[in-house]
C-alpha cells in the first residue's frame, strides 16, 4: 500500500473525527475511535483493543485509531492507518 493513500487515510479520518467530539466526549472520554474511510466503526477501553480490531477487520490495513480527548492528538505508530511497525 502507497504511503500517500495511508497519510491520506489518516487526515479524512482525523476531520471526521474531530467532527465527532463533541458527540463522543461525555460517555468516551479517554477511550480509543477505530475509524475507517471517515467513518467511525467502533470505540475501545484501550488503543492496543482499537489497534488489534483494526488489523483484524480491515485486511488491506486503512484504518486509524484516535483518542477520545478534548485535545486531538497525533498518536504516532496508532494514527497510521495500516499500523505498520516501522510507523514506530
Amino acid at each position: 500500500m502507497a504511503q500517500a493513500q495511508r497519510r491520506r487515510e489518516i487526515e479524512e479520518n482525523f476531520r471526521a473525527f474531530e467532527g465527532l467530539l463533541s458527540t463522543l466526549l461525555p460517555d468516551r472520554a479517554g477511550q480509543f475511535a477505530l475509524l475507517r474511510h471517515r467513518t467511525l466503526v467502533e470505540v475501545f477501553p484501550t488503543a492496543i483493543e482499537a489497534l488489534m480490531e483494526g488489523q483484524g477487520r480491515f485486511a488491506d490495513g486503512l484504518f486509524s485509531v484516535q483518542r477520545v480527548t478534548d485535545r486531538p492528538l497525533d498518536l504516532g505508530f496508532l494514527s497510521y492507518a495500516s499500523g505498520d511497525r516501522d510507523a514506530i
